[in-house]
């Protein structure tokens, strides 16, 4: 058990959340699917999925830079820093747009659609979080987990280069950072090899990751 499985304690929505996860698991178990839990630490997502970001980061830079030289950017640090502090500070509301980004992509095929999407803060860590408590496919729970960093990282960024804006890349550079858990989640998912023809993923209640059944 990590570092943060104990340290943090559970609220009582999270303790409701991982009591009423724990019984689908053993209604699906139950049922012949076997169980294997895709876990990661925050320190890890921290640490380990901004390096899987980077290409993705790197291929916008280079490409603003050849469109656009560096006219723009000499403009930004010219000016008052108003720019630079704005495109800092967008990452605030832009969490909370990634957060409901994954609840709209999730809902999609989710039982009970937005009614069985949560979310929440964990203090401890800083970090908000969205939480599908419904059974997805594997295809549904990649699109859901890729489609923030895919809309505020990658597309805001083709708008920062179409419009010439370094304030607009500086964003969106931002949120591929902020899209690295998802990424090394995906990641992870994809390097797993499932044995069983049917499989169900669900999101871990209380922990960064998800829970592969497969029968």
């Amino acid at each position: 058990m990590d570092n943060d499985k104990k340290e943090r304690k559970l609220t009582d929505k999270e303790a409701k959340r991982l009591e009423r996860f724990e019984a689908i698991s053993a209604s699906l178990t139950d049922q012949g699917y076997v169980r294997k839990d895709l876990i990661i630490s925050i320190l890890k997502a921290n640490v380990v999925g901004p390096l899987l970001t980077l290409p993705f980061m790197a291929a916008l830079v280079i490409v603003f830079f050849v469109i656009h030289g560096k006219a723009p950017v000499n403009s930004l640090l010219d000016g008052n820093g108003w720019g630079l502090i704005l495109a800092g500070l967008s990452c605030i509301p832009l969490a909370v747009v990634h957060e409901c980004i994954h609840g709209l992509s999730w809902s999609i095929s989710a039982k009970n659609h937005l009614k069985d999407i949560e979310f929440g803060f964990i203090a401890s860590n800083l970090t908000p979080y969205c939480y599908c408590a419904s059974p997805l496919s594997k295809g549904m729970y990649l699109f859901g987990s890729m489609m923030p960093m895919t809309v505020l990282g990658i597309i805001l960024g083709i708008v920062g280069i179409i419009i010439a804006s370094p304030e607009v890349m500086i964003a969106a550079l931002i949120q591929c950072l902020g899209g690295s858990g998802d990424i090394l989640i995906s990641a992870m998912l994809l390097k797993y090899r499932t044995k069983g023809k049917t499989i169900v993923l669900m999101d871990h209640p209380t922990e960064c990751g998800l829970v592969v059944f497969e029968s």
